[in-house]
């Protein structure tokens, strides 16, 4: 096999989801990494390099590779055409049985982010949310227990990379009309908004809150989360409905780069926003008594 040449600007979003694909296959396959690099005759470098998305090979190769982890023939096709698909700064990537959380690209991604902003129009967070909180969100689309559950653990399994290496720089950005509205249950919803008050105090999370009485803007649009690390060009993940859609085209990074520093200032600072999270958990509490 014939060394490929580096990414030179940084890996892509199509690299990486190439390579997260080539590694999920070789660890289903029953071969030890060691044997398996010896066989193709290629360095472990070379091969971590490949799944890290920061080398380049063919066609011919990528085929090889799939070969030699006996993959069937859905898994091929899938890879291949991911491979033949022109690098045009967008992926487009379906949700599995497990949802967003199960988004192998994205949960790359974000384990490796440096800096991640994360703007939400019409609920909380996915990184931010309370146990008690998600599985009343999950509740309301999944009808059986059981996939409630395994939505909340895939979900609690993502939040990990919060405590197990939290990016240097870490903000979310919520809508006091959110805050406002966290469904029927006063105490899920004071146990949602004590979380961000917890997670704010760290002094690792930044939680900022666009006010009710804010002027209308870019903060009326779809939500998104730019990502950005020195292993890779910044990306911006945006959820939709059953897919998920990754940027990373400098000029689109650009814009989000805008759309975020906007919404930052017009958001209420750090201080205030905590104040206001705290008042509203008072109230959900106030309630939550009264009803008991």
């Amino acid at each position: 096999m014939a060394d490929g040449d580096y990414v030179r600007l940084g890996s892509t979003v199509r690299s990486r989801a190439l390579g997260a694909e080539l590694r999920a296959a070789r660890r289903e396959s029953p071969m030890k990494f060691g044997a398996l690099v010896e066989r193709l005759g290629v360095s472990p470098g070379w091969l971590s390099k490949l799944e890290l998305g920061t080398r380049r090979t063919d066609a011919r190769n990528v085929a090889r590779l799939l070969g030699f982890y006996q993959v069937d023939l859905g898994t091929f096709d899938r890879v291949m055409g991911l491979y033949r698909e022109t690098d045009d700064g967008i992926l487009v990537w379906e949700h599995g049985p497990g949802g967003v959380d199960e988004v192998s690209v994205l949960l790359d991604h974000e384990a490796a982010a440096h800096e991640l902003f994360c703007y939400e129009v019409a609920s909380i967070p996915d990184l931010v949310q309370s146990e008690d909180h998600m599985r009343q969100v999950f509740s309301y689309d999944v009808q059986a227990a059981g996939e409630v559950e395994r939505y909340v653990a895939a979900r609690g399994k993502r939040q990990g990379v919060l405590g197990a290496r939290l990016p240097v720089r870490c903000t979310f950005v919520v809508r006091e009309l959110v805050l406002r509205h966290l469904g029927p249950d006063p105490e899920v919803a004071w146990g949602q908004l004590m979380n961000l008050v917890w997670l704010g105090d760290t002094g690792k999370v930044d939680v900022r809150v666009i006010a009710c009485d804010a002027q209308a803007g870019f903060w009326e649009d779809y939500p998104f989360t730019l990502m950005r690390s020195p292993e890779f060009r910044s990306v911006v993940h945006i959820g939709v409905m059953t897919c998920s859609v990754f940027l990373d085209d400098p000029r689109e990074i650009g814009e989000y780069e805008k759309v975020a520093k906007l919404l930052l200032d017009n958001a209420l600072n750090a201080e205030q926003s905590r104040e206001l999270i705290v008042r509203l958990a008072d109230e959900a509490g106030r309630r939550n008594g009264s009803e008991n």
